[in-house]
C-alpha cells in the first residue's frame, strides 16, 4: 500500500472516531454551520481520494460496466464540492454589505461556467435585456440562488434538455420598479403536493435523501432582497421560477 493509500485510510478513521460530534451544534449558530459544512468538504476530500485509488486498480479495469459508476460517483463528488464551496462563501460573508449588480453580466458569468462543466445534453437559452436597472444585493447571494435554482433545473432532466432564463424589467405602473428573472425547464415537474412543499427546509424527492437545501436559500435570499418568489409546475410538463425583485427608485 503507498504511503497515499496510507494517509486516505488515516483521515476516513479520523473523521469516522473523532468526528462523531460534528452534527452536535446549535441550528442558529452560524459557527457551527460552518464548522459542519467545513468537516463535509474534507469528507468530501476523502470520499474523493478513496474513489480515485479504487478506480486505479486493475480489477476495475477488468470490469468496463464498472466504469460509468464511477463516473457518476465521481461528478457527483464534485458537485458537492461545489455546493460546500458556496456555502463557506456565504457563511464567510455572512450578511454581506449590498453592492450594485449588473444581473445581465452575472448571468452570463454562471452560463459559462455551466456550459464548461456540464454534460453537453443540457441546453440553455439566455435572453437578458441590456437595459435592465442595476439592482443592490450581495452578489454572492445572487449567484449562489440562481446557481441554486439551475441545479434543481437540472437535476429534474436526467436525459437532458433546456434551461431558459429570462430578465426583464418590471413595467407595470401598479408595481414598484424592480427585474423580473424566470428561469423554467422543460424536465419532470412536480405534483401539486410537492409543489407546496418545495420551499420547506429539509424536504427532498431525491430517492438518498439529500437535499431539501437550494430552494429554501433562494427563498431566504429573495426575501432579504424584499422580493417575491413563485413557482410553478406540472408532471411531465417542467417548472418555472419566477424571482420579482424591487429595485430602488
Amino acid at each position: 500500500m503507498s504511503q497515499s493509500d496510507t494517509n486516505i485510510l488515516a483521515d476516513e478513521a479520523y473523521f469516522s472516531h473523532n468526528r462523531s460530534d460534528a452534527v452536535s451544534f446549535d441550528a442558529n449558530s452560524a459557527d457551527g454551520i460552518f464548522g459542519v459544512v467545513h468537516d463535509l468538504g474534507n469528507l468530501i476530500q476523502v470520499a474523493s481520494s478513496a474513489l480515485n485509488m479504487i478506480s486505479r486498480s486493475p480489477d476495475i479495469e477488468m470490469a468496463p460496466t464498472l466504469l460509468p459508476i464511477f463516473a457518476s460517483a465521481r461528478i457527483s463528488l464534485q458537485r458537492a464540492g461545489t455546493l460546500v464551496q458556496q456555502t463557506m462563501r456565504l457563511a464567510s460573508d455572512g450578511n454581506a454589505a449590498a453592492e450594485p449588480v449588473d444581473i445581465r453580466a452575472c448571468l452570463m458569468e454562471i452560463e459559462a461556467l455551466a456550459r464548461a462543466t456540464w454534460d453537453r445534453n443540457i441546453a440553455f437559452e439566455i435572453y437578458a435585456s441590456e437595459t435592465l436597472p442595476i439592482f443592490r444585493c450581495s452578489r454572492v447571494g445572487l449567484q449562489s440562488a440562481i446557481m441554486n435554482l439551475l441545479l434543481n433545473a437540472r437535476d429534474a432532466m436526467p436525459d437532458g434538455g433546456v434551461i431558459s432564463i429570462i430578465a426583464t424589467a418590471i413595467d407595470d405602473e401598479r408595481a414598484a420598479a424592480g427585474i423580473e428573472l424566470r428561469i423554467s425547464d422543460n424536465g419532470l415537474g412536480m405534483t401539486e403536493d410537492v409543489l407546496r412543499r418545495a420551499s420547506d427546509p429539509f424536504f427532498t424527492t431525491k430517492a438518498s435523501g439529500l437535499g431539501g437545501f437550494g430552494l429554501p436559500m433562494v427563498t431566504r435570499f429573495v426575501q432579504e432582497a424584499r422580493g417575491h418568489l413563485r413557482l410553478e409546475s406540472e408532471p411531465g410538463r417542467g417548472t418555472v421560477v419566477t424571482l420579482r425583485l424591487p429595485v430602488d427608485g
